[in-house]
């Protein structure tokens, strides 16, 4: 069974976080319950959300350098245990 939760928030800061929300592509409910499971799970804030802009400039500068490493001839190969176990240790 669903319970409601009711906050109160001052209108900039809902404001703010709507349009950030937004640019995620998430709604404040999906965000929160998304939140509070992770926080269950890992009983700690376990995750971090940028918005499209910063994920697209992280993504852009990942490849760069990925295509620079190629040009030198410095080609890594990782497994994808390897790869998650990275992002992990972030």
């Amino acid at each position: 069974m669903s319970k409601a939760i009711t906050i109160r928030v001052d209108e900039i800061t809902k404001r703010r976080a709507e349009e950030t929300l937004d640019e995620i592509g998430l709604n404040m409910t999906t965000y929160i319950i998304s939140s509070l499971k992770a926080l269950i799970r890992e009983q700690k804030i376990p995750f971090e959300l940028t918005t499209k802009q910063q994920a697209n400039a992280n993504y852009i500068a990942k490849l760069d350098e990925s295509i620079a490493q190629a040009e030198r001839g410095d080609v890594v190969v990782y497994t994808k245990a390897q790869m998650r176990a990275m992002e992990k240790a972030k």
